[in-house]
């Protein structure tokens, strides 16, 4: 009889590569994604979970099932991610467990892109454990850049048409949407077609606002939302490649202000496509 799989086991491996994917950096540049040469798996994990989860005790079906499972598992986890002799060259000038200073990291970053496109500053914040399970933070915030993200942002405020229309066909066509307080009620009938997008105005992220054209202004001039992720990071855009290095180093400066140091376990830099570089939290 082949050993069962336990639901457990396989979370706890998918845990560890997201985190470790954390690590690597994430790519938050449409461009970027474009770029990549890197097949992923979108729901083999998901796949796995369900098949483990309909298991049965003495079900020869089941027992295929597990089979299959234990074999996604194992392919998945032992799977290697191909880089291309540009990103892998760059790679070397990066130092292994070395943390760079700031600047350093800033300049390191900016040499080591491999895109053939203006590539952006992407900050990587590895959070440290909560210390509490009743804690209060919430899972969303702004931070505020002075010198925005260098990306242009499709902003709309919902009306009740435009509700009816994203209910009518589930089609996000925007970056950010805003809400009057007195029309959230309507929006909850799009919750479920925002939320997981990250699209759902929010009192805490000042996207449900009393005056929108003031907040369109104020997210153009350098507000931008952040969400911490399910492996407790938050990646956030800086500005681009070509940026002066000191408009990069104040737009680090005002996002890791945002939260006391004690708060990060780690943080990295990275260009959209490029090799991760870990920040000596000393610096910050």
């Amino acid at each position: 009889m082949p050993k069962k799989t336990n639901p457990a086991e396989i979370e706890k491996i998918n845990q560890t590569e997201a985190e470790a994917q954390a690590v690597e950096g994430q790519i938050t540049d449409e461009e970027a994604a474009k770029a990549m040469e890197v097949e992923q798996s979108t729901d083999a994990d998901a796949q796995v979970s369900a098949e483990v989860t309909s298991i049965k005790e003495d079900n020869e079906t089941a027992k295929e099932l597990t089979k299959k499972a234990t074999k996604k598992v194992t392919e998945n986890s032992a799977k290697k991610i191909i880089r291309s002799k540009k990103y892998s060259e760059a790679k070397k000038l990066v130092e292994a467990g070395k943390q760079y200073p700031l600047g350093e990291a800033i300049e390191l970053t900016k040499k080591t892109s491999v895109s053939a496109y203006d590539g952006s500053v992407e900050l990587h914040l590895i959070l440290t454990k909560k210390k509490s399970k009743g804690s209060t933070e919430s899972s969303r915030g702004m931070f505020n850049l002075p010198h925005g993200t260098g990306k242009t942002r499709n902003i709309i405020i919902l009306t009740e048409e435009k509700i009816e229309e994203i209910a009518k066909t589930k089609k996000i066509d925007f970056d950010v949407a805003l809400a009057s307080p007195d029309l959230m009620p309507k929006v909850a009938k799009i919750a479920k077609i925002l939320g997981p997008k990250g699209k759902m105005p929010d009192p805490k992220s000042g996207t449900v606002t009393t005056d929108p054209e003031k907040t369109i202004q104020e997210i153009n001039s350098g507000k931008a939302e952040y969400r911490i992720d399910g492996g407790g990071n938050i990646h956030q855009i800086v500005g681009k490649i070509s940026w002066d290095s000191a408009k990069l180093l104040e737009n680090i400066k005002a996002a890791t202000s945002t939260m006391p140091k004690s708060r990060f376990a780690a943080i990295y830099l990275s260009a959209s496509v490029g090799p991760s570089i870990a920040v000596d939290l000393s610096s910050i």
